[in-house]
């Protein structure tokens, strides 16, 4: 059975996770922030209000941090072994026969479109450093299934 890894270290985003990222601290710090404040002070304030500005104080915050610490990860076309890493598409197969491309990820930019995942998900782990053809074997929570990898893109800029 696999273990979720840890994320330790120098947290690496994909350029394109990095700017929306950015994007997102931005529309935080200098739109919401600012348009809830004037709720805080009304006498009658909503408590909800008061929970939603400090989620977004705290959010702001761990974007802030994990900004400052992250090493952009840069595509190297010549270095690529064939095996997947953090940030390159990856088209596979699906539990149904399907296939999709998807986008193993820091955490923190998973969320960002439909082809990122999260390279700490049960998909990530298995395809992080496999190469194209091979079978892994993805420990879901719904059970087991086999995952196929059909081709690796090495692009990491979006």
């Amino acid at each position: 059975m696999s273990t979720t890894p840890t994320i330790s270290g120098t947290p690496r985003l994909t350029p394109g996770g990095h700017a929306r990222i950015t994007e997102r601290l931005h529309d935080i710090t200098e739109n919401r922030l600012p348009q809830m404040r004037p709720l805080l002070v009304d006498r009658e304030r909503d408590e909800r209000d008061v929970a939603e500005f400090e989620r977004l104080l705290e959010e702001a915050d761990t974007l802030a941090v994990l900004l400052a610490q992250a090493e952009i990860i840069a595509d190297d076309p010549t270095g690529f072994e064939g095996r997947v890493e953090l940030g390159m598409r990856v088209h596979i197969t699906l539990a149904d026969g399907s296939s999709a491309w998807v986008r193993p990820v820091h955490p923190a930019e998973a969320f960002l479109d439909e082809e990122r995942i999260s390279m700490t998900s049960p998909l990530g782990i298995a395809l992080l450093g496999a190469r194209a053809t091979h079978v892994v074997w993805v420990d879901a929570p719904d059970g087991v299934w086999a995952c196929t990898i059909l081709e690796v893109d090495p692009t990491v800029s979006s």
